[in-house]
């Protein structure tokens, strides 16, 4: 295309004409916005001013101008010409020393000359298209144009004010270089370096990695500080290249301690995706520079690589500034340095993968730090993990935060894995815990409260200045550490802090969950070491979670939880932990474990507080005692709501069990003395559960409380059996199996539920009292007061009718006959006796059939076809049982499984 075409106007010499042509589309060709327009107009630009100066020596003049260019020429020095051809040679143009040269040469001219000379080499200079800074501020210098800029016009001053202002920046590259090449490629060159400045410096990243894309092909000069910078803005962009990583890789490898470098060549191979060479890299800087863009590169990297180490790394990088001295003063500002805390931009991060999914082990520990629930990642921690270095890792970050001294040592004292990025981590770690270690031991704070908290302090207050503020609240830190106290300790501690006020404190929940356990003469045995520590800490988080929320705790465990848990005797858990594991093992699970508990053991006691409440006792798998039942409803009055008849029934099965102590006798006689009741019926009712002569309430009474006459009738003489006959008073089977229907119907009230639970598990004791017994052999018929089973009494009776006539006929006389004969029938009449034991049944019972047997010769054959009871009674365990528990899971699962 014409140069004429691209700048719009006619060939013409007028050189104004082509410079205001030049302006007028300059603004729709920015550099910028569209590099290779602007080029392309400059390129028409500087051939119209060339072929205009050409036209000009070529055209004829006449007389008078060619005289007035005679003259003009003439006065012209010849320094212009000069500084024309050095702007036309390519060798010159960009070379300094030739500028030099010009410049030097300007020192020989007179004031006049120069002062005449100014403005055209200016505008020459201008209008020369692309030139060297460097080069032109040497002569913008020696010429002192920004002197010269009162002398100007408005417009003509700002316009040279902002050209010395653009030549004041240095170039891109040392122009020098450039001095063997064409004019075309100088000038594109120049431009595509200065362009890309231009656009790094002024624009967003993004235009620059899109102008920076796009194919060109370009001659670059030899000059280490541009390409270095060019590798950086490239770099800086997200833009990677082989070439640049073999750059990188050549000046690392010459210069192995340049932090530059090895920058350069860790995003290098980032970008490449090479992450293998980036990481130790990365690494690298961190370890040895501590370099800003590290962190968040490793932490990309191992959220892409290792998504379960990113919490341990971030763990790791939460370095806050070592501290190793304190004020003496306790009150002043300087006392929280140093104490466990996190970096805010720490907290950042924990919220930024929170949204990731993770696997368990690291999603339960970022949610532990984000919420403050705890349970899910203690679970995992004293779970079993495929990955053993993983789950030591995260045991090491927990004891970060909750761990004393023992635990803090054991990190720094751990030797720094093989693998880099675990190296990296567990590097961290140290660094974190000998600041923890630090603070525990040197920190008065912490040293006041570690005084405070001795076993031989009771002399010791607490200082009035740790009860408020911030103070107080690192006093709380010291307190989250998990670590044994004395009683006094405890005592001391739950006075200061108020710890029966805290139930819903994360911080100090544990801490009162210890004192409940002092206070009921139970202990923390003393640190292990070695092993031992995480042991004794296995065993303590397992006990404090378990009494804090049980049943949640008991369904995050897995099922070998228990059996990988070492045990201790002298551990308050070794109260549970054989309980926990028979029930692991004999139902796959922990459920039906509140009625496995005994209420007058003072860890099982606190366990039930926890874990006790009127719902849970009704839904038990196995009956709660009696004891534990007591509990519930101290817990939880108003579950019974305004069932009168069904408590005050509750209530009187409690106050006969011999089982409860003195003080909850008294406590139940006085609550049923309490309730008052204007109607008839009440008087007797409640004077009879008071004596142990419960009389049953009228029909009406029944009917308006809603309540089964039947079921009411039979619980209330089941309770005056048991308070008259203690084990002999035990209902039969077939009234145990009615109540336990009225018990696991939800139609009847809560109250009365509760009284026949109470009954069962009354009677549930003292069957489990006899269950303990072996069956009576069937041949020890001297045993009268045994059972015996329906084959055995068939066998039994059959011989003795066949037997003993046979024996009285061939004994000889009549009185032996006779004598063998009355045998017999005692012998039948013992088998008949140890038959009806069998079926629940007693001596009222054989008396009948004594009566009627002259009468009826064959009513004991009646007892052929009878079943005898499946369960304990008061006579014993069933003749059949062999070796077999029939109660081994309860009275309430056996008499479930009668019902169907």
């Amino acid at each position: 295309m014409s140069c004429w075409i691209r700048l719009g106007i006619e060939p013409t010499n007028d050189e104004t004409l082509i410079r205001n042509a030049y302006r007028a589309r300059l603004p729709a060709h920015h550099p910028e916005t569209d590099p290779q327009g602007f080029q392309a107009l400059r390129m028409a630009y500087e051939n119209a001013m060339r072929l205009a100066r050409e036209d000009e020596e070529e055209e004829p003049q006449d007389e008078y101008e060619s005289q007035a260019s005679e003259q003009t020429v003439v006065e012209v020095p010849p320094v212009f010409g000069e500084f024309c051809e050095l702007l036309d040679d390519p060798a010159r143009r960009f070379n300094f020393a030739a500028w030099q040269a010009f410049v030097r040469g300007l020192d020989e001219l007179s004031l006049d000359v120069l002062d005449e000379l100014s403005w055209p080499l200016y505008h020459r200079m201008a209008d020369a298209g692309p030139l060297s800074y460097r080069c032109a501020n040497l002569l913008a210098k020696r010429m002192a144009w920004n002197q010269q800029l009162l002398d100007l016009g408005f417009d003509d001053a700002h316009q040279v004010g902002f050209f010395l202002q653009r030549i004041e920046t240095p170039d891109p590259f040392d122009t020098d270089l450039m001095s063997t090449w064409s004019e075309a490629a100088q000038t594109e060159s120049l431009w595509y370096a200065r362009s890309l400045d231009f656009i790094f410096n002024q624009r967003p990243l993004q235009e620059f990695a899109d102008f920076a894309s796009q194919h060109t092909c370009l001659p670059l000069p030899d000059d280490a500080a541009f390409l270095k910078r060019l590798l950086v803005q490239f770099t800086q962009a997200g833009i990677g290249a082989p070439t640049f990583l073999q750059c990188c890789i050549e000046q690392q490898l010459a210069a192995p301690d340049d932090v530059d470098w090895l920058y350069l060549l860790a995003c290098q191979n980032s970008l490449l995706g090479q992450d293998d060479q980036a990481l130790p890299c990365w690494i690298r800087l961190w370890n040895e520079h501590r370099h800003p863009m590290a962190e968040s590169r490793l932490l990309e990297l191992c959220a892409k690589r290792q998504p379960t180490f990113l919490p341990l790394l971030i763990q790791a990088f939460d370095r806050l500034q070592g501290i190793s001295a304190w004020p003496e003063d306790l009150g002043d500002d300087a006392q929280v340095y140093g104490c466990p805390s996190q970096h805010p931009e720490t907290l950042n991060r924990w919220l930024g993968v929170g949204r990731l999914k993770l696997e368990s082990l690291a999603h339960s520990f970022v949610d532990w730090r984000m919420s403050g629930d705890e349970l899910p990642l203690l679970a995992q921690l004293l779970g079993e993990n495929a990955d053993s270095r993983l789950l030591h890792l995260y045991r090491h970050a927990w004891a970060l935060h909750r761990g004393d001294t023992a635990l803090l040592q054991q990190i720094v004292d751990a030797p720094l894995p093989i693998d880099a990025l675990e190296s990296l981590v567990m590097s961290g770690f140290k660094y974190q815990a000998e600041q923890h270690l630090r603070w525990l031991r040197r920190a008065p704070i912490a040293l006041a409260m570690g005084a405070f908290g001795d076993a031989d302090s009771s002399a010791r207050p607490l200082p009035q200045v740790l009860t408020d503020g911030e103070p107080h609240k690192v006093c709380r830190l010291w307190l989250r550490r998990l670590r044994p106290y004395s009683d006094a300790a405890l005592e001391r501690l739950a006075d200061a802090f108020t710890l029966a006020a805290v139930k819903d404190d994360c911080d100090l929940s544990e801490l009162d969950l210890i004192l409940q356990l002092s206070r009921r003469g139970i202990q923390l045995p003393p640190v292990g070491l070695g092993e031992a520590t995480w042991e004794w800490h296995a065993q303590t988080l397992f006990l404090l979670a378990l009494l804090e929320q049980p049943e949640r705790w008991l369904q995050l465990i897995d099922a070998q939880c228990l059996e990988r848990l070492s045990f201790n005797q002298a551990h308050p858990l070794s109260r549970l932990q054989p309980l926990l594991r028979r029930l692991l093992r004999e139902q796959g699970n922990c459920n039906g474990l509140l009625g496995w508990l005994q209420g007058n053991d003072p860890v099982h006691g606190l366990l039930v507080q926890q874990l006790f409440s009127v719902e849970q006792a009704l839904d038990s798998v196995r009956l709660p005692a009696n004891t534990l039942l007591y509990t519930c409803l101290e817990s939880d009055r108003a579950a019974c709501g305004d069932d009168l008849l069904g408590l005050m029934m509750f209530w009187g099965v409690l106050y006969h069990d011999p089982s409860l102590s003195a003080e909850q006798h008294r406590a139940l006689l006085q609550s049923i003395a309490a309730i008052s009741c204007e109607d008839e019926w009440f008087e007797g009712f409640r004077d009879g559960l008071i004596k142990g002569e419960p009389v049953w309430p009228p029909r009406k009474v029944l009917t308006y409380f809603a309540v089964d006459k039947l079921l009411a009738y039979e619980a209330l003489d089941a309770l005056k059996g048991l308070i008259r006959y203690g084990a002999a008073g035990v209902p039969k089977t077939r009234v145990l199996r009615q109540l336990q229907q009225g018990k696991d119907d939800v139609q009847n009230s809560v109250g009365l539920r509760l009284a026949l639970c109470a009954i069962l598990s009354w009677s549930e004791r003292l069957l489990l009292a006899k269950s303990d017994v072996q069956p009576v052999p069937a041949t020890a018929i001297w045993r009268l007061g045994s059972r015996l089973g329906r084959k055995a009494f068939i066998a039994q009776v059959l011989g003795c009718l066949v037997i003993a006539p046979v024996a009285g006929l061939i004994s000889g006389t009549t009185g032996a006959g006779i004598l063998i004969l009355l045998l017999g029938v005692l012998l039948v009449f013992g088998a008949i006796l140890r038959r009806l034991h069998d079926m629940g049944r007693g001596i009222p019972t054989l008396l009948i059939f004594m009566a009627l047997t002259p009468v009826l010769p064959f009513l004991p054959l009646v007892l052929f076809g009878l079943a005898g009871d499946k369960l304990p009674n008061r006579y014993g365990v069933p003749p059949d049982s062999g070796d077999s528990e029939t109660l081994s899971g309860g009275l309430q699962a056996a008499l479930r499984r009668l019902n169907g």
